[in-house]
């Protein structure tokens, strides 16, 4: 990984999931990294996008013969389509593939949007297709720190003196870390530029 790339959390849940759905769905919102965990911090897969209006135009005029010859050329690798809510018929075509073979970890697609419940396929998706939402940037995540697991302390029953020591933090620290926010292309804009952004919704 790159010493540039924040390291997201959410990593280890995307191998964990491979492992056990022959589908992972990576759904959030617009600019929270999705395209950069799938393509640049998960290392292995045939990446495309539909974005790119060739690669679009393939799976329209035969979804299921392109998906599998880009599963062929990935091997045992995940095929990882990216913005995969621009075309909705996907589903049925990743639908199609799976069906007929119960390898886990074939596909990863990411959009803002799960495309199985768009397009009215997920529920004959049991135990084959798996969800995970991202989120903007967290704290620990922003501090290049491990995971907060605070429910997990609290579970165990410890002592309050067991708490780690809380970092020094200053009010204008606090300020900075509220208006630069957690969306990974946002956080090094100044503020002028992140304002105009933000007035233009993005």
């Amino acid at each position: 990984m790159s010493d540039d790339l924040l390291p997201r959390h959410l990593s280890s849940e995307l191998e964990e999931a491979l492992a056990s759905a022959r589908v992972v769905n990576v759904i959030g919102p617009r600019q929270t990294g999705k395209t950069t965990l799938v393509r640049d911090l998960f290392h292995g897969g045939r990446f495309v996008t539909l974005d790119n209006p060739g690669t679009l135009a393939a799976l329209q005029s035969d979804a299921v013969g392109h998906l599998q010859a880009l599963a062929a050329e990935a091997g045992h690798r995940p095929v990882i389509v990216d913005e995969a809510q621009r075309w909705k018929p996907l589903a049925l075509a990743v639908k199609q593939i799976v069906d007929g073979n119960r390898r886990n970890g074939q596909f990863i697609l990411t959009g803002s949007s799960n495309v199985f419940t768009t397009a009215g396929v997920g529920d004959s998706l049991p135990g084959r297709a798996r969800t995970i939402r991202m989120l903007p940037l967290s704290a620990a995540e922003i501090h290049r720190a491990a995971p907060a697991k605070l429910l997990d302390w609290a579970l165990a029953n410890p002592a309050i003196g067991s708490l780690p020591p809380v970092p020094q933090t200053s009010r204008g620290q606090y300020i900075d870390a509220i208006i630069r926010g957690g969306y990974p292309d946002m956080r090094d804009l100044d503020g002028r530029q992140r304002g105009a952004v933000y007035q233009l919704g993005g």
